[in-house]
């Protein structure tokens, strides 16, 4: 049996630090001194800044090697994507392999960071994502978006860096797009970076997974950008349009798309949408109907074998069958 690498959560806490820091340095500054993209798309001028800024100065990235185990090599990156906003990721490289390697960007939920969903914080709802992707010889960025758990559920490994992500928005908002337009800049940024530094990826097939929060904001990313070829969207398709998190609404709030409608954006592209029948935080009705918008656009475009829905038995949780990560994969490979 492989023992898998794990680390104490005070390892990894200069990051979150560091990122938060610069959020809400953000939220005072705003982002003076860059142009408006005025050719940008619809979608990215609604969502504004920072995705809808020309940036001149390219991403860089720095790399601490933090282990292994007998799956993959653990590394983590700060990525710089502005001189004033450093991002963090982990990288997870399988042992071996004899050609570029095919990227899937796997993004945590709320409450969870990607130590957490590749296992080396403790027990998750994740069930072994990270891993089951690696198994397939892809290599796996998972982005560390200010999601984590810093009290909220002391049923869950809890971090020190302590935020508000509604206030926070609430503040940005005042200065820029809000935080959903920053996460989703700092992973388009971040994937720019990982095409320019890391020439053992194959960065023509790259796609993108996440559960719940992690859904949102890769789901978004997708739309906005073509260079995600393929996603795997888990345990949030619902409209994006909850009051319960107004930090999903664009500045603009009558702006934002919702789930299906950011979906329909991605085809002819492939797509997997996921939900539990028992999902107690979304409504399976929701998730139905968003995914009707995103089918009928799929037939739009003749490529109706490209989208799928699939309700399986389940809670707010990853599912631990693998058709989700299979269909992800065979598009990319």
């Amino acid at each position: 049996m492989t023992d898998f690498y794990t680390e104490s959560p005070e390892m990894s806490e200069y990051a979150r630090r560091e990122y938060s820091d610069a959020l809400i340095n953000l939220s005072r500054t705003g982002f003076p001194g860059y142009r408006t993209h005025d050719g940008a798309s619809e979608l990215v001028r609604n969502f504004g800044a920072p995705l809808n800024l020309i940036v001149d100065t390219p991403p860089t990235i720095s790399q601490e090697y933090i282990g292994c185990d007998g799956l993959c090599e653990i590394t983590r990156l700060r990525i710089q994507v502005l001189p004033e906003l450093p991002f963090y990721g982990l990288l997870f490289v399988p042992k071996f392999f004899s050609e570029k390697l095919p990227l899937v960007v796997a993004s945590n939920g709320h409450l969870g960071t990607p130590e957490l969903m590749y296992g080396m914080h403790g027990k998750n709802g994740y069930s072994d994502l990270t891993k089951r992707i690696l198994r397939h010889n892809v290599a796996v960025f998972s982005p560390q978006f200010l999601l984590w758990n810093c009290g909220q559920s002391p049923a869950k490994p809890v971090y020190e860096t302590a935020y508000d992500r509604a206030a926070l928005d609430r503040e940005l908002k005042k200065v820029c797009g809000g935080i959903t337009a920053v996460e989703v800049f700092c992973l388009l940024r971040s994937l720019v970076a990982l095409s320019s530094n890391m020439r053992f990826l194959d960065m023509e097939r790259v796609a993108a997974c996440g559960m719940s929060y992690g859904a949102f904001l890769t789901l978004r990313a997708m739309a906005v950008s073509e260079k995600i070829r393929c996603g795997y969207f888990m345990a949030c398709i619902a409209g994006g349009l909850d009051e319960r998190f107004p930090e999903w609404f664009l500045k603009d709030k009558n702006k934002t798309p919702s789930d299906g409608e950011l979906m329909s954006m991605c085809a002819p592209r492939p797509v997997f949408a996921e939900v539990g029948a028992k999902d107690d935080i979304f409504e399976l009705s929701d998730s139905t109907r968003e995914c009707e918008i995103a089918r009928n656009a799929y037939r739009t475009c003749k490529t109706q074998e490209n989208f799928h829905f699939n309700v399986w038995d389940g809670a707010h949780i990853v599912n631990p069958a693998d058709d989700g990560i299979s269909f992800m994969i065979n598009a990319i490979k």
